[in-house]
């Protein structure tokens, strides 16, 4: 009996990880991929890479850590005026708790990307890839390894599971819209940028279990959007943003805004000295956390560092501690020289 309970726990689980909350980060602005195959190339720049990492809910045991790397770009930007296609490529490894539930991904991205006027474009984006699940059955405790009271690793049956790694294939599709308007003036400083996309994924419904239990991958919808409003005449920059995303019975708001100041200007003309920039704010997961974070940008390279704190009813047990997460992008060629004053972490 005590097996049956254990399995289902077990099958509890994944159907919860897997379904009801796919891999995310809080800094979504650092990973868009992650959220919409539309913006595969949709940057100031000609290639992008991001590496991010979360540790997330340790006061719980294992706890979950995902690591992710993505790597996109635009091809003949330069070439064609009115178009141009994004391609890039996404690598995930999640693992959380005990028994090491894992979900590694690599998921690849194209994009056409069309201009409609100097200051607006649109984009349509595709993912294709493949998802493995695996398990760690050795740190799992079973009913018949315990003989007379005693716990004896080597009394494993186990009969009837199976917990060898299944993959599944992954389809995705997304669109977007981009509007940039850069300062009035060189000193002017009040540059614009609105995005704004919506994104369909695992349009398959692909079977997620260790065993057949017909368990199907709920598709999400992911509606997002950023933007960027330099004041002008100062060095500071507005920076909201939003995403909402809906899977099955589970639903994610986040809203938030960052404040972006400033802090060196670059050579105007002889490219000389890199633009940096510092921008702290704060985003709200509805009725789960409250997300600090802080952007440092240099040149190509922008830092992310943000705190998920726990206000959700997990908070006494979490002592309101969710998880830290760190983001690091490179954008070539300097989206500071080429960006209209919008940063390394905008777009």
């Amino acid at each position: 009996m005590k097996r049956i309970v254990i399995f289902i726990c077990l099958s509890m689980n994944i159907a919860i990880t897997g379904i009801a909350q796919d891999i995310h980060f809080s800094q979504f602005n650092f990973n868009p991929l992650t959220i919409n195959p539309g913006l595969t190339g949709v940057f100031y720049g000609d290639q992008r890479a991001s590496i991010n990492y979360k540790d997330q809910w340790q006061t719980f045991g294992a706890g979950f850590r995902t690591t992710a790397f993505s790597f996109d770009s635009g091809i003949m930007k330069k070439k064609w005026s009115k178009a141009y296609i994004g391609a890039g490529i996404n690598v995930f490894k999640d693992v959380a708790g005990d028994a090491q539930l894992g979900s590694t991904k690599v998921l690849v991205s194209f994009s056409s990307i069309i201009k409609i006027t100097k200051d607006q474009k649109v984009s349509a984006g595709i993912q294709l890839g493949k998802t493995q699940n695996s398990i760690n059955p050795d740190n799992l405790m079973w009913d018949d390894q315990y003989v007379g009271g005693a716990y004896s690793s080597s009394n494993l049956t186990m009969d009837g599971l199976n917990m060898e790694p299944f993959n599944y294939n992954e389809v995705s599709a997304g669109v977007s819209w981009d509007y940039r308007a850069s300062a009035a003036t060189m000193t002017s400083y009040d540059a614009t940028q609105i995005q704004v996309g919506v994104a369909l994924h695992h349009i398959n419904k692909p079977e997620l279990s260790f065993v057949s239990t017909n368990e199907r991958l709920y598709r999400k919808v992911v509606m997002h959007g950023n933007s960027h409003f330099g004041i002008t005449n100062t060095h500071i920059a507005i920076k909201p943003s939003f995403m909402i995303a809906l899977q099955g019975p589970s639903k994610e708001i986040v809203i938030g805004t960052l404040f972006r100041l400033r802090t060196k200007e670059a050579s105007h003309f002889t490219g000389y000295f890199s633009e940096s920039g510092v921008a702290v704010g704060a985003h709200y997961r509805v009725g789960d956390a409250i997300i600090p974070s802080m952007w440092l940008e240099v040149g190509n390279f922008a830092l992310g560092v943000s705190y998920d704190v726990n206000i959700s009813n997990l908070r006494t047990a979490s002592n309101a501690r969710g998880g830290m997460e760190i983001s690091l992008r490179f954008i070539n060629p300097n989206p500071f020289k080429y960006g209209g004053g919008r940063g390394n972490a905008s777009f």
